[in-house]
């Protein structure tokens, strides 16, 4: 119920937000560099299929009587798949892989400029970039630190953590791993320059690591 709201709801609701923010910058440099009118028509086609934007309504107003796990379970699923099918669609009809990457990474900038506390040592820069990467719900329990040293943070995801729903779409995985690499990048390197970040792909899990 909307009454029971608490920080970790409204945490969640933050992170969805910033997927949204995402998407509108792709469609933006999208429509500016390609056709404007091609790309409305594939926005209107990936929203009526998984749902629209939640814009500014605030997330007591979106929730209503519902309950709030399972609407913020539903939402994120419907996110990950929105932002997927978006990005399918999108290379289907312009196959410009580097203006999506240039647009996660910059994206990623942009937010940690937003969320930057003044702190940029290793463990404070992780902090952030945990709370600003939307994942799955914490119950999940999909993404773990295996190492945490002074110099060197091991942050692990399970494979489903996000794979599953582009893999849903349809979307090559690999481009997946690289459009969250960049955006991870830009934010990290906005937050401390002196930061160094990598994507290790397991088998059955993958792995953030930072360092510096």
């Amino acid at each position: 119920m909307s009454h029971r709201l608490g920080k970790i709801h409204h945490w969640l609701y933050n992170q969805i937000k910033l997927v949204e923010g995402r998407e509108l910058e792709v469609i933006k440099s999208f429509k500016a560099k390609h056709n404007s009118k091609e790309t409305e028509a594939i926005v209107e086609q990936v929203r009526g299929e998984y749902g629209a934007l939640k814009g500014d309504e605030s997330l007591k107003s979106l929730i209503g009587d519902s309950q709030i796990h399972p609407w913020l379970e539903e939402t994120i699923i419907a996110t990950q798949k929105r932002e997927a099918g978006l990005v399918k669609l999108l290379m289907e009809e312009y196959d410009d892989k580097q203006l999506l990457l240039e647009v996660y990474k910059i994206h990623g900038e942009q937010v940690a400029k937003e969320v930057s506390s003044g702190k940029n040592d290793l463990q404070s820069s992780f902090e952030l970039l945990k709370n600003n990467f939307l994942k799955r719900m914490p119950c999940d329990r999909l993404s773990a630190v295996v190492s945490e040293e002074k110099d060197r943070i091991v942050w692990r995801h399970e494979q489903k953590l996000h794979t599953e729903f582009w893999q849903q779409v349809d979307v090559d995985v690999e481009l997946m791993h690289q459009l969250y690499s960049n955006w991870i990048e830009g934010f990290l390197t906005t937050i401390n320059p002196k930061l160094n970040y990598q994507r290790d792909i397991k088998d059955g899990f993958y792995e953030d690591v930072l360092t510096t």
